[in-house]
């Protein structure tokens, strides 16, 4: 048998539940919560429109690989495109030529300089530092 103090409490607790889950779907359901989202893929689709046939195939096969992606791995991406976007352009060229170069190495050369890296962080912090600053500068 139920307690009376027991009984408004659980009244209480369901609305506390009700409440909230009530205000998300009229919220969510409001035709000016969905005017903007529309806008966006309005802009979106014109945005596709112009892209060449082999801009659409490209972005079509990416778009199929992105959503592929567990969504750990695409947080991950998205943390590096934000650091990306907020780089000053000097970064960005330093980063896009030792990104070049680093796509031109063999793939044994990538894996003895990835070796290289592994023993590298084992050193002690100082060390890591004075071989960071060794390789900063362009």
């Amino acid at each position: 048998m139920v307690k009376p103090v027991d009984r408004p409490l659980r009244c209480l607790s369901r609305w506390g539940i009700v409440t909230p889950l009530a205000l998300g779907i009229i919220i969510g359901a409001s035709p000016s919560a969905w005017s903007q989202s529309k806008k966006h893929q309005e802009k979106n689709w014109k945005t596709y429109q112009r892209l060449s046939p082999d801009e659409k195939t490209d972005f079509n096969r990416k778009l199929k690989k992105w959503k592929s992606l567990p969504p750990e791995r695409q947080n991950v991406l998205r943390q590096r495109m934000e650091q990306w976007n907020q780089l000053p352009p000097q970064e960005r060229s330093l980063y896009e030529k030792r990104f070049d170069q680093w796509q031109r190495l063999s793939p044994e050369e990538r894996q003895r300089i990835r070796k290289k890296l592994d023993r590298a962080n084992g050193l002690p912090p100082q060390e890591q530092e004075e071989i960071r600053r060794r390789f900063r500068s362009p």
